[in-house]
């Protein structure tokens, strides 16, 4: 695929010319629906999780100085202002893409794993002519954020290997084992059948990968400041080390106690020094808060667009 096959549409504009002044066919009228009941879906978990005083926890959780909030809500963007660089790349996409980019953030969080990619999918049909589908794209920069976490985290464990000795003899063990076989699996699997998995160039399959990149090393360096400036007292190097950690232990697919290894792994590294954990949870928390505000504006406005064009 070509960097020129791709040109965006405003919301107002005509389809494609592969289909003309006709009406949407069946494929258009069920893009439509699923992008509706997707941005629903996101709008009733969101109700959801406000209530029972969610929104007061929120409230009380929203403490901090300006370089906190500064450095919060860059570590929040990084993900999506990476991905509109990949597909500034592919599709020249605008500035206005970022808020189709925001929604499939949020439905990848709060909804499941790639129900994002999908919506975004669905849009791009609406939104990006092309001599193409757009599912090709989509698809690979999907495929290679899975490959550069793993990539990633096979780094990381060699990095951190002394330290994950130490729980070897722990409940869980084999699983995290299993884990890296299953990591080291995919990896080699992709490389090997590449031809087959990705559909675009080579010269764009290694941008999209080096960004990537750049948005794990980006959370990485973001989450450890952030954490920093919630709690001063633990030095700058440990919260980098233990913002690696988490990264590594997310991508493990057969670790069912995330959370607890985490806290285990943590603990080691920085002992029981007071408001660690509660510097982690504040974050977790802020983060989710900021998934749901978002979640609601963005898909709100999806569905206010959809009402003003019927």
């Amino acid at each position: 695929m070509s960097t020129a096959a791709y040109t965006l549409v405003g919301p107002a504009d005509p389809l494609p010319a592969a289909t003309g002044n006709a009406a949407p066919d069946w494929r258009e009228r069920l893009a439509t629906w699923a992008g509706a009941a997707l941005s629903v879906a996101v709008l009733i978990v969101v109700a959801r999780q406000l209530g029972g005083g969610g929104i007061a926890r929120l409230a009380e959780a929203a403490t901090g100085s300006p370089a906190f909030w500064a450095a919060f809500v860059l570590t929040y963007m990084a993900t999506p202002a990476c991905d509109w660089l990949i597909f500034r790349r592919l599709w020249r996409l605008p500035g206005t893409g970022l808020l189709a980019l925001l929604r499939k953030e949020v439905s990848n969080e709060l909804l499941f794993g790639y129900a994002g990619d999908a919506q975004f999918y669905l849009w791009a049909r609406r939104h990006v002519a092309m001599s193409g589908s757009p599912f090709g794209a989509v698809k690979d920069v999907a495929v290679l954020s899975a490959v550069a976490g793993n990539v990633a985290t096979l780094a990381m464990m060699a990095a951190t290997a002394p330290m994950l000795a130490h729980f070897a003899d722990r409940p869980g063990a084999e699983a995290f084992v299993g884990s890296v076989a299953v990591v080291v699996a995919i990896s080699l699997a992709l490389f090997l059948f590449r031809r087959a998995v990705f559909s675009l160039p080579a010269r764009e399959l290694r941008a999209v990968f080096a960004i990537h990149c750049l948005r794990i090393a980006l959370h990485i360096g973001l989450s450890a400041l952030t954490w920093h400036l919630l709690l001063p007292s633990v030095p700058l190097a440990a919260w980098m080390a233990l913002a690696t950690l988490r990264q590594m232990v997310t991508r493990l697919p057969l670790v069912s106690n995330k959370d607890i290894l985490f806290a285990g792994l943590a603990t080691f590294l920085l002992g029981r020094a007071g408001g660690v954990a509660d510097a982690i949870a504040t974050l977790a928390s802020l983060t989710v808060g900021a998934h749901l505000l978002v979640g609601a504006v963005a898909h709100a406005a999806q569905l206010a667009t959809r009402e003003e064009r019927a």
